[in-house]
């Protein structure tokens, strides 16, 4: 009796507790509906959805309980994704204003408030960034398609000074936040790549959300970008060939030799395209100790082997055959193919992303002409 008595108290402690936790947030979305209106709210990260809003006089209104504080993103119905405006939920009420075709965060808390400032200073960053498309447009139909190398290299300068200018207003703004949600959007939607493994990491150390479940991709990231860095020790793959036999990326890696780690997919163009340069590196160093291994980013076998027969692949093949949720992908923050990996014959990084000229220079250099 008296156990039982004490675990229904502890059940009603807990629930109170839980109950303390929920937040209500109130949304209201005034202005220029448009058609169709913006009447579905989700989470931004896993598309979970919140609330459908209420339409009444010309106005949408959203209620919405959470247990903690997250960003979530007003979408219109008909194809219930195509993204009006971000929020962050957190239990102040909030209002959204659509005039035309924009939409800003009005009324709401300290974080939504700092989050539209944050969101006009980017913009106003990447404004630069909408003539340089226009330019590199006009120019394109003026050479018809071929533009001359010179003014080509102008593009990708003024590309690379506003890309850079972007990065470093957003890493500001990330700064200037660390007691709110504004960091967790803008790492996410801004990536590792763009800001940098060392800020980041760096930012997390203190920051009041580091443990938020929509920032586990990016500490992932972290660990796959630094699984990448020279000198870094092998991290083993496993999946099958061809022959559906089980293999390991340590199965090659540190044996002695140097090591390409190819990832690639028979979907992905450009790394059709590249492929006679990493045949070509690969029959010139070959007998000199090099190796190649090839990670298919494939979910289909008969395409990949079909793929490899048709390019005249020989070096070793290795997939579990889960395409962009290949294992891979995380243990070497892979999120674009194709990308390559050399390894020395310690197993351990020598350099990452070996493209074109650089990969027949940098095998040159470690295993001569």
């Amino acid at each position: 009796m008296k156990k039982n008595f004490l675990l229904t108290l502890l059940a009603a402690i807990c629930l109170v507790a839980c109950a303390e936790t929920q937040t209500k947030t109130e949304i209201k979305v005034i202005g220029d509906l448009g058609d169709p209106q913006p009447t579905f709210l989700y989470s931004m990260f896993d598309g979970k959805t919140f609330a459908d809003g209420q339409v009444a006089d010309g106005v949408v209104t959203f209620v919405v309980d959470t247990i903690e504080p997250v960003i979530a993103m007003i979408g219109r119905s008909a194809d219930r994704r195509q993204p009006v405006c971000t929020v962050i939920l957190d239990g102040s009420p909030i209002e959204v204003t659509i005039k035309g075709e924009e939409a800003e965060i009005t009324k709401g808390s300290d974080s939504n408030m700092k989050f539209a400032e944050a969101m006009e200073r980017v913009k106003l960053a990447s404004d630069p960034m909408e003539q340089l498309m226009k330019d590199y447009s006009e120019a394109h139909e003026k050479y018809n398609g071929q533009i001359p190398d010179e003014e080509m290299k102008g593009f990708d300068k003024r590309y690379d000074e506003i890309s850079e200018e972007i990065n470093a207003v957003k890493k500001q703004i990330i700064s200037e936040n660390k007691d709110n949600l504004v960091p967790v959007y803008f790492m996410r939607t801004g990536g590792i790549d763009a800001l940098g493994v060392e800020f980041v990491e760096n930012f997390l150390k203190d920051y009041k959300y580091k443990d938020c479940k929509a920032l586990a991709s990016i500490v992932a990231s972290i660990g796959g970008e630094k699984n990448k860095q020279p000198g870094a020790p092998v991290v083993d793959f496993v999946g099958k060939d061809l022959d559906d036999k089980e293999c390991h990326l340590t199965d090659y890696v540190g044996k002695g030799q140097y090591v390409l780690v190819d990832f690639w997919a028979s979907w992905c163009g450009p790394c059709k395209a590249e492929m006679p340069n990493v045949k070509a590196n690969y029959e010139k160093y070959h007998e000199k100790g090099f190796e190649v291994v090839g990670i298919s980013f494939d979910d289909n076998k008969e395409a990949w082997a079909k793929c490899v027969k048709d390019l005249g692949i020989t070096w070793p093949q290795i997939s579990d055959l889960k395409g962009w949720e290949c294992a891979a992908s995380d243990l070497y923050n892979i999120k674009a193919i194709p990308a390559t990996v050399l390894f020395g014959p310690d197993g351990k990084v020598i350099k990452a992303n070996l493209r074109g000229e650089e990969l027949g220079k940098t095998l040159a250099e470690y295993l001569g002409e």
